[in-house]
C-alpha cells in the first residue's frame, strides 16, 4: 500500500496523525472549540469501550484527554450516515460510564466533548460548526451545566466568521491534501 495516496480523511491516517502528534491534536481542538488547552496527555486511536458483555460497544476514532481531565472524542465522518445525533448521545454516555467508578460522586464526571468532523453538512443549515449543549426549552439562555457538548464540523459551511486557522483547516479537509 502506498501511504502517500491516503488522505487525512482516511480513518487510518486520521487516527495515526492525531495519536502521534499531541501538539497537532491540541491545536485542532483549540481551533474547533475556541478554548485554550494546557496540554494533551493522551490520544488513543480506535479506543473500544465495552460496558457489558451483551451491550453495544463503542469504538472512538480518537479518544483524547487533556491535563485538566477533559475528555474529547474526535470522529471522522466521510459518509452521510443517519442517526448522528443519537450516535453522539450514545458516545457521550459511554464516555460518562467510563469516567467514574461505582460509588463515585456525580461531580466526578469529567467535562467531555464529542466531535464529528463531517465531510458533508449534517443538518443542512450551511453552518461550518454546529455546537449542541443541553439547554432549558422554556428559558433558552439557561444551560444545564452538565459539562458536555456535541460538535459537528462541516467544512463546506459558510466560513465568513471563522478564524484564518479554521478556514485553512477546512480548506485542507476539502482538498484532502495528504
Amino acid at each position: 500500500m502506498d501511504y502517500s495516496e491516503l488522505k487525512f480523511t482516511n480513518n487510518f491516517i486520521f487516527c495515526k496523525v492525531l495519536e502521534n502528534n499531541l501538539d497537532l491534536c491540541k491545536e485542532l481542538l483549540e481551533l474547533i472549540l475556541k478554548v485554550k488547552i494546557k496540554k494533551v496527555v493522551l490520544a488513543d486511536k480506535e479506543k473500544t469501550l465495552d460496558v457489558t458483555p451483551d451491550g453495544k460497544s463503542v469504538r472512538f476514532d480518537v479518544y483524547v484527554e487533556d491535563a485538566a481531565g477533559t475528555v474529547y472524542d474526535i470522529e471522522m465522518q466521510v459518509t452521510a450516515k443517519r442517526n448522528l445525533p443519537k450516535r453522539s448521545r450514545y458516545y457521550q454516555s459511554m464516555i460518562d460510564l467510563n469516567s467514574i467508578s461505582k460509588g463515585a460522586k456525580y461531580n466526578d464526571l469529567r467535562k467531555s466533548y464529542v466531535i464529528f468532523i463531517c465531510m458533508f453538512d449534517p443538518f443542512g443549515k450551511d453552518l461550518p460548526i454546529y455546537t449542541f449543549r443541553n439547554k432549558c426549552v422554556e428559558e433558552p439562555k439557561l444551560e444545564l451545566g452538565d459539562d458536555t457538548a456535541k460538535v459537528f464540523i462541516n467544512p463546506y459551511g459558510n466560513a465568513k466568521r471563522l478564524s484564518a486557522g479554521l478556514k485553512s483547516f477546512f480548506d485542507y479537509l476539502k482538498e484532502e491534501i495528504a
